[in-house]
C-alpha cells in the first residue's frame, strides 16, 4: 500500500480537486489493468470542509438525505476518536465515480461537525497524531493506493496525514504566497522525517490552476524547475471544465470521457489529458 498526502497549508491551491482527480485516475488505471479483481484506491478526507467525500458521495450540492453515504452511522471521525467498535473496513463506502471505472474507488464517510471535533480533540490525545496511521495500517492489505486530502493549515489533521503517509505531493499556485507555503511545508516534512515519520518522502511538486498566458507564471515555473528539478510534476491549468466537473459531482475523466468503449483513462479534453499526465508521472515514481 502506497499512502500519499496532498498537502499545502496555503488555501485555494486546488488540493481537493487534485485529490479527487488523482484518485479517479488511479482507480481507472488499475481497474482497466485488473478487470477481474481490480486493485483498490482509497481517498481519505482529513479536511473538515469534507468537499472530497461530498463529491465521491454524490456531489457537493446534494442534500444530506440524497447522498450515497446518508445511512452511515459510523464515520471517519468516530474511528479517529476511538468511539466505535465497528471494524474499520465495515465503515468504508464505494464511490459511484469514476463513472467508467470498476467500482474500485472507496472513501470513509465524514461529517463536518464531527471532523471539526476531531481537529480539536486529537491534539489532546497522547497518540492523537498517530491515529490515522494506525487506522490505515489495519486495512493495508485492501488497498494499493491511498490518497489523503488535507486541510489548508499545519494543524493536527495535516500533521496526522503526514505521519500516516509514505509520500507527500505539494500542490501550488505559481504565485508568491503559495511558494511561501511550499517552504513552510518542506520545513515541516524535514522535522517529521527526523522525529515521527522517517519514511516520509516528497514525491513531487504539483503546479495547479496555472494560467500560462501570464508571463510571470511561466517565469516562476522555470525558476521552480531550476531549483527542484525532477520533483516537478506536469502542471495542470486553470480550465473551466475542471470546476464544472466538481460542480456536477464528477471527476474530470467522467465529465469528459473518451468516446465509445475506449480503455484510455482520458479523452482528448485538455483538462483530462493534463490530470492523466500528472497521474502517470506519479505512478512511475511509485513504481506500480
Amino acid at each position: 500500500m502506497k499512502v500519499i498526502a496532498i498537502a499545502n497549508q496555503k488555501g485555494g491551491v486546488g488540493k481537493t480537486t487534485y485529490s479527487i482527480n488523482l484518485s479517479a485516475a488511479f482507480a481507472l488505471m488499475l481497474g482497466y489493468e485488473q478487470t477481474n479483481l481490480p486493485a483498490r484506491v482509497l481517498l481519505v478526507d482529513m479536511d473538515p470542509q469534507t468537499h472530497s467525500v461530498s463529491t465521491l458521495a454524490g456531489g457537493i450540492f446534494r442534500r444530506p438525505d440524497e447522498r450515497d453515504d446518508k445511512d452511515a452511522t459510523v464515520t471517519l471521525g468516530e474511528l479517529l476518536l476511538d468511539e466505535t467498535s465497528m471494524p474499520v473496513a465495515a465503515v468504508i463506502k464505494t464511490s459511484r465515480i469514476p463513472l467508467r471505472g470498476n467500482s474500485n474507488l472507496d472513501y470513509f464517510p465524514v461529517r463536518k461537525a464531527k471532523m471539526k471535533s476531531v481537529g480539536r480533540l486529537l491534539g489532546m490525545e497522547a497518540d492523537g497524531d498517530f491515529r490515522l496511521r494506525y487506522l490505515l495500517e489495519s486495512i493495508s492489505r485492501l488497498y494499493q493506493v491511498v490518497i489523503i486530502d488535507t486541510p489548508p493549515s499545519l494543524d493536527v489533521m495535516t500533521v496526522s496525514s503526514l505521519i500516516a503517509a509514505d509520500y507527500v505531493i505539494v500542490p501550488l499556485h505559481l504565485k508568491g504566497f503559495s511558494l511561501d507555503g511550499l517552504n513552510d511545508l518542506l520545513t515541516t516534512v524535514k522535522q517529521l522525517q527526523k522525529s515521527k515519520n522517517p519514511k516520509l518522502q516528497v514525491l513531487g511538486l504539483q503546479p495547479t490552476m496555472c494560467d500560462f498566458r501570464r508571463a510571470e507564471e511561466e517565469e516562476l515555473l522555470s525558476l521552480l524547475a531550476e531549483k527542484y528539478g525532477s520533483l516537478m510534476l506536469p502542471p495542470t491549468t486553470n480550465r473551466a471544465d475542471v470546476e464544472y466537473a466538481i460542480n456536477e459531482g464528477l471527476d474530470i475523466f467522467s465529465y469528459r470521457p473518451p468516446k465509445g468503449t475506449s480503455k484510455n483513462i482520458a479523452s482528448a479534453n485538455p483538462s483530462a489529458q493534463e490530470f492523466a499526465r500528472a497521474a502517470e508521472s506519479i505512478r512511475g515514481r511509485l513504481g506500480i
